[in-house]
């Protein structure tokens, strides 16, 4: 299952049904977006995505918009590039990110449907509804239903291809992680490895190893995550084997 205290934080957070916000940040296939009125995204030439603004009304979707040479539309906050005004739909404060010159863009900025694949053949999947140890309902290779509301519309037994469906949406926020920290061009394999990297150990990991990657030091990098094998102390076997599999994809051409 993804990061575990990440997890048991949202269970401490839902007292109740409460909404994203209006305006918040989204994340759609890999490409970071903000959750508005379909019209608003559509008149500001975006292209509006559902189930990635959970709990807020129907018309309330992620617009995501490529933008400018090469560029996305993305808060301002999370541009490692050049950010410019009025090419975005939304608030003043999401706008038309592209590259550095020379370095930070050009690369993966999206989990591919192998990095899907890989992330999944470490979780288990399952086809029909289950509760996890934390009391969770959950489906699929993980997919934690929270609030549990948030899966009627899912009708089990699923399909493996489903799952995988699910899996990529989970691993959204881990994709903005990876943008978020990584200021260094990305191949896909180096991208997707960060991904399930983060997925597993959550996004503060990340940014113990973003140092070396930023530095392009890429070596030191991928010895750090090699060190990220125990669980309360003590190496395991699965972790070790994750890890080196990790590892394999980031240094593949």
């Amino acid at each position: 299952m993804p990061y575990l205290g990440s997890i048991l934080c949202a269970v401490l957070a839902i007292s109740s049904t409460t909404l994203a916000a209006v305006n918040g940040p989204c994340t759609a296939n890999g490409v970071p977006g903000i959750c508005i009125a379909t019209a608003a995204c559509k008149s500001g030439g975006g292209k509006s995505a559902s189930g990635f603004c959970p709990n807020d009304p129907n018309d309330i979707k992620c617009c995501t918009k490529a933008c400018g040479s090469g560029g996305t539309c993305r808060f301002t906050s999370s541009c490692t590039g050049s950010s410019q005004a009025g090419l975005c739909p939304g608030p003043a404060n999401f706008q038309c990110c592209t590259p550095k010159s020379g370095g930070g863009g050009g690369g993966a900025t999206g989990l591919s449907s192998n990095g899907v694949s890989f992330i999944a053949g470490f979780e288990g999947f399952r086809a029909n509804f289950y509760t996890d140890a934390a009391g969770v309902k959950t489906i699929g290779y993980g997919h934690a239903c929270q609030p549990a509301s948030s899966c009627n519309n899912i009708k089990a037994p699923i399909t493996e291809k489903e799952g995988k469906d699910l899996l990529a949406k989970d691993a959204a926020r881990f994709v903005s992680c990876v943008n978020s920290e990584i200021d260094v061009p990305l191949t896909q394999n180096q991208f997707d490895a960060l991904v399930s990297f983060s997925f597993n150990l959550g996004c503060g990991t990340l940014k113990n190893i973003a140092p070396n990657l930023n530095a392009k030091k890429f070596s030191a990098a991928t010895t750090q995550m090699k060190k990220y094998v125990n669980a309360g102390g003590v190496p395991l076997a699965g972790l070790i084997r994750r890890r080196n599999a990790e590892v394999d994809l980031f240094n593949k051409p």
